[in-house]
């Protein structure tokens, strides 16, 4: 009984004096709580905690379960890497659909599936077979209730065909109609999907002459979330998968190229990104370190040359300016608590302050600039 009234007091219960919210999240966001009678000391040491060092202690708990997730992530993006530079030349995605790849998909002895997304949100799948084109619908019901209201039932259809036009129309009139600023359940995925758009412009990326960035992408077209094998979701290190919102290739001054690991968050939130970001750009580092084909990442990853000596992974929180206070302050307690400095490896963590507009994302100023 005295559990379930903790359970109930603590975690679902809102107080009136909390602002109608539970104790347990006045906490997490207060950092302070008047009313919990659980002890919060636990979770305070839990944040002081060291990240590298949890990172370290999971991988090799993990080692022979990371190493074997890892292959296959690999051969599954090799192999697909190689089939979809020729899928690719037989259809076109018309804006704002564009076709990403994942580890699942990848991988076919026949045949290239992509996921068709509408401002990063999949609304169906693209099928590429004997260079003939399908679209595969499923779950339409669902995806009408997220706002898409697409009069398609579920089936496969040829892309070139009537129904393939009719996707197509009506998802160009549904961005034309909302301003490009689509309601979705997840906005992050609209936002990445601008980012990605930026990154992927010759020229003026994100409103700048000086930032020289590309996403990395499979087979030079499709962008897809880079797979680890460690979850940052909580803002904690944890086994399970996690993934890069978006990992690219920086191209500096001196014409030296640093991998980019940019975590996104939706405009006026902020969730300890800079943790996650922090979290990602360790595990990529074990990856390239200490993972037995470390070489074929780093050529997935677009790099020609072995991987260097010492590298500089750029840990990139992409938030809106008035999240620029939770920033400081979480860089300034990871700094207090994990090493910025791995060896000869290096993580540098900072903001891009954006905004979103209809058609594009800006930048206030390169974040890399000091």
């Amino acid at each position: 009984m005295l559990t379930e009234w903790l359970i109930e007091y603590n975690f679902k219960r809102p107080h009136e004096s909390l602002k109608y919210q539970t104790p347990f999240d006045f906490f997490f966001q207060n950092k302070k709580c008047y009313l919990c009678t659980l002890p919060v000391q636990g979770t305070i040491l839990m944040e002081n905690k060291n990240l590298s060092s949890e990172i370290d202690k999971i991988w090799e708990d993990n080692k022979e379960e990371f190493e074997s997730k890892l292959s296959n992530w690999l051969d599954a993006l090799s192999y697909g890497n190689k089939f979809l530079h020729s899928a690719k030349k037989e259809f076109h995605c018309w804006g704002p659909l564009k076709a990403y790849v994942s580890t699942t998909k990848a991988k076919s002895s026949s045949r290239a599936v992509f996921s068709l997304r509408f401002f990063g949100q999949e609304i169906a799948h693209l099928i590429v077979k004997d260079k003939e084109v399908f679209i595969k619908i499923k779950g339409n019901e669902i995806k009408n209730d997220k706002g898409f209201d697409l009069s398609l039932p579920d089936g496969i259809y040829s892309w070139k065909g009537k129904e393939g036009q009719l996707v197509r129309k009506h998802f160009k009139e549904l961005s034309f109609a909302t301003q490009g600023i689509p309601n979705m359940i997840k906005q992050e995925h609209r936002i990445e999907s601008k980012f990605i758009s930026e990154m992927c412009k010759g020229s003026g990326k994100f409103g700048l002459n000086s930032l020289r960035i590309q996403p990395v992408l499979i087979a030079n077209k499709f962008p897809l979330q880079i797979p680890l094998p460690i979850s940052a979701s909580t803002g904690l290190p944890k086994p399970g998968r996690g993934h890069i919102d978006i990992l690219a290739r920086h191209k500096l001054k001196n014409n030296k190229t640093n991998l980019s690991v940019w975590e996104l968050k939706k405009p006026n939130t902020y969730k300890k990104v800079a943790s996650q970001a922090y979290i990602y750009s360790i595990t990529l580092l074990k990856v390239l370190r200490h993972s037995k084909r470390a070489s074929e990442w780093f050529k997935l990853f677009g790099f020609k040359s072995r991987i260097p000596d010492s590298l500089v992974i750029e840990a990139v929180v992409a938030v809106s300016r008035n999240q620029e206070e939770k920033f400081n302050k979480e860089l300034r307690s990871l700094k207090e608590t994990s090493p910025l400095q791995i060896g000869d490896d290096s993580i540098r963590l900072v903001a891009a302050y954006y905004k979103e507009k209809s058609d594009s994302i800006t930048l206030e100023k390169d974040p890399f600039l000091e």
